[in-house]
């Protein structure tokens, strides 16, 4: 593999910057989070009280908005979200320029203010708003509402993609919409987990997947479990709905608000949404996502991330080795 003269040249830049070292993927590489290593916070985030309306009044007078970043200690995708997409010059200037961004621990226990009045923990608000990755960054509007969500970790070309998007829109990005899959319609046999991946044009990442992912063993193994089925978007099929409409498979993705790619939806046998993965994601938290799914642990554990935990435990535990980010 030829890797880029420019390439190696940030990722030295990187390491004089931060001491750490550096893993040159595919098409996109991340750095390591050493052990003990804090992840910094730049110092233009927002320094906040917590009271989400007086945020927003705030950057409303500065004529900016207001960002709610989640984030964990010992996330490797929280570390490259700061040390490699917040330090690009573009994304740099944008956010500094546009928002106030307000960063908020998955398992905090800090009270937080929100605009009815309400007071909730960190933690109680991730599970309020379904947060199951870190990180997850909320755009809102002056209103409170929800312009963006961006779930997971995404490499620059795309978090630009999003802020793009955000810049243009009319209308307010929605949320994630769960949905309920026609196992006959799409002729996907009944009684196993389905797993739909989506892939784009020209998709650099979907080869980087493909490649480095979907060629493990223990991925391979994880998939059997089950009906799979690709929705290339290249090829635009047309899909047809449970409610028996027909759209374009770029349709059904906008309509999904899937904005990463590859994407996945992790279906139950009946057909049912339970996870999705619209973020760049390594194998361990791909084979943890099919675990958590086909063996049913949504049932006793609705917050992924505790999932996680519990899987590299139990995996250590067997004195089995992995690397997150490999």
């Amino acid at each position: 593999m030829v890797i880029p003269v420019i390439l190696l040249r940030r990722c030295f830049l990187l390491l004089l910057l931060f001491g750490q070292s550096c893993v040159i993927l595919a098409e996109h590489k991340m750095m390591i989070l050493e052990k003990g290593v804090q992840i910094p916070q730049p110092d233009w985030f927002k320094e906040s009280f917590l009271d989400l309306g007086d945020d927003l009044e705030e950057a409303a007078d500065e004529q900016r908005n207001l960002v709610l970043y989640f984030h964990q200690a010992g996330c490797p995708y929280c570390y490259n979200l700061i040390t490699q997409v917040f330090t690009h010059p573009d994304v740099n200037t944008r956010m500094q320029q546009r928002y106030d961004l307000v960063s908020l621990d998955l398992w905090g226990d800090r009270t937080i203010t929100l605009l009815d009045d309400t007071e909730l923990t960190e933690k109680a608000l991730a599970v309020k708003l379904k947060v199951q990755y870190t990180p997850t960054l909320i755009f809102l509007d002056s209103d409170g509402s929800p312009q963006l969500r961006i779930d997971g970790y995404r490499p620059v070309d795309t978090f630009i993609r999003q802020l793009d998007r955000l810049q243009t829109a009319t209308k307010s990005v929605p949320f994630q919409a769960e949905t309920t899959i026609s196992s006959e319609v799409l002729g996907i046999p009944l009684g196993k987990p389905v797993a739909i991946r989506f892939i784009g044009d020209k998709c650099d990442h979907c080869r980087e997947f493909e490649t480095d992912i979907l060629g493990r063993s223990d991925t391979l193994e994880l998939l059997k479990s089950y009906t799979q089925l690709t929705v290339d978007l290249e090829t635009n099929p047309q899909i047809t709905l449970p409610d028996g409409n027909n759209v374009s498979a770029r349709t059904w993705v906008s309509m999904l608000g899937l904005s990463y790619f590859p994407a996945w939806l992790l279906l139950d046998a009946k057909g049912e949404e339970k996870l999705r993965i619209d973020a760049y994601v390594r194998a361990f938290h791909f084979n943890s996502a099919l675990e958590y799914v086909s063996s049913g642990a949504y049932l006793r554990e609705p917050e992924f991330q505790r999932f996680i935990n519990e899987r590299g435990d139990r995996l250590r535990a067997k004195g089995l080795k992995f690397e997150i980010l490999e």
